[in-house]
């Protein structure tokens, strides 16, 4: 039974012998190991092409390196709240598949404690599975079928706590640890004479662990500010426990529940290096590169094979003149952004890489910034690839700017 079940999930993704391709609630592809992992950045580091390595923060969250903190302005306190739209379109030689769908992505405070030293917070949904397939399963010993469903949904969360410290005007530091939990369900109903539910919950717990650095450096003859930005994250155990639940002809709840065996997984090792240029104060191009080793990880949950993974990423800044401006327009950021990503399982011995363009505008007010940006991408890139999704996006973030920790003056 157990190999029949990879033979189907197989096929079913090559989507080949006749299979049917039902409405999915989010992504096919969330099916896949831990599901599938959300953008949780600041809107602005995704309109500029997923960067930020390089990046500072004087007065927005940059979760992509630690040590960006460090260069909060003197309003000590800053708050992000941040959300996504997605509509997806997803197509394959079967047909075609709309959803709309909308999530809370960030919510992060860092603050300056000293003049060197920083800490932050953040709670971020790390990966989502939400999909309903349907397929066939073949009955052992005739040429018919059953008619299979798989659903899925669920995810893993985390909780963050985050430290920088300033060694001077030119470099930083910073380190991060998460604690990452949440729970995968995955339902199978097969449907014979009578219908048959087999439903898996597995929970997922672990700490995560990660290091970043920056570098600037200012050459005022040319009016050039040069940031660099590395970050390592270290490979981390995710314990598994889970149920598996038999339920047959759901009108009568005849359910048997038993403990699931099933094997801990990891998150990977990773690294990444940034680079920033701003000229005179108005022009930012910052191209990031990051590479995640899943060739490192196994998964025995299901049956994809994993690769190491790149992701590349590229982003133009245009930045209000200083001074007092005349007009909205003149207020505004502007930002463009291009990124890849080569994926990092296969489906049917196809990579299953991602391509992404987006824009985006930055609206300052006195203590808020409203960050926004419109994203086009395709999910599943090569030629060869069996389901390949479209989507549009708009991400939202709103920074809340404060001063805490103010000394008070009596006259």
């Amino acid at each position: 039974m157990k190999k029949n079940k990879t033979i189907i999930i197989t096929v079913l993704f090559a989507c080949v012998g006749g299979q049917k391709l039902a409405a999915q609630n989010a992504s096919p592809y969330s099916y896949f190991g831990i599901g599938m992992f959300n953008n949780v950045d600041n809107a602005r580091d995704i309109a500029l092409g997923n960067t930020g390595i390089a990046l500072e923060a004087p007065d927005y969250i940059n979760s992509k390196n630690p040590a960006s903190m460090t260069s909060i302005s003197t309003r000590n306190v800053v708050f992000d709240v941040s959300g996504l739209m997605k509509y997806n379109t997803i197509s394959s030689n079967l047909g075609t598949d709309k959803r709309l769908s909308s999530n809370f992505t960030n919510f992060s405070a860092a603050l300056r404690i000293s003049k060197k030293a920083f800490v932050g917070l953040s709670m971020q949904p790390t990966t989502s599975s939400d999909y309903k397939i349907s397929s066939t399963i073949p009955i052992e010993g005739t040429a018919s079928e059953y008619p299979i469903t798989y659903e899925g949904s669920g995810g893993l969360s985390n909780w963050g706590a985050s430290v920088g410290y300033k060694v001077n005007d030119n470099w930083s530091f910073g380190g991060k640890v998460k604690n990452n939990f949440g729970t995968i369900i995955r339902k199978e109903t097969i449907t014979t004479t009578s219908e048959v539910e087999i439903s898996r919950d597995i929970r997922y717990t672990g700490f995560s662990y990660g290091l970043g650095t920056q570098y600037r450096k200012e050459f005022e003859d040319s009016g050039l500010l040069l940031n660099l930005g590395a970050v390592v994250n270290f490979k981390s155990k995710l314990v598994a426990k889970g149920e598996v639940g038999y339920t047959e002809n759901k009108d009568y709840t005849n359910t048997v529940t038993s403990k699931l065996s099933t094997k801990d997984t990891s998150l990977p090792f990773e690294f990444g290096a940034g680079i920033s240029i701003l000229k005179n104060d108005r022009y930012r191009a910052t191209f990031d590169f990051m590479q995640s080793q899943w060739d490192q990880v196994t998964n025995s949950v299901t049956p994809e094979k994993y690769y190491r993974q790149n992701t590349y990423g590229l982003g133009f800044e245009i930045l209000p003149h200083r001074g007092r401006v005349q007009s909205l327009s003149e207020a505004l950021i502007y930002r463009f952004g291009l990124n890849y990503d080569t994926g990092y399982y296969k489906v049917n011995n196809a990579k299953i890489d991602k391509m992404e363009a987006t824009v985006g505008l930055g609206v300052p007010f006195n203590k808020i910034i409203l960050n926004v940006n419109y994203g086009y991408g395709i999910h599943g890139v090569q030629k060869n690839i069996p389901i390949r999704e479209n989507y549009h996006m708009i991400n939202l973030s709103i920074n809340f700017l404060d001063t805490w920790f103010t000394k008070r003056y009596l006259d």
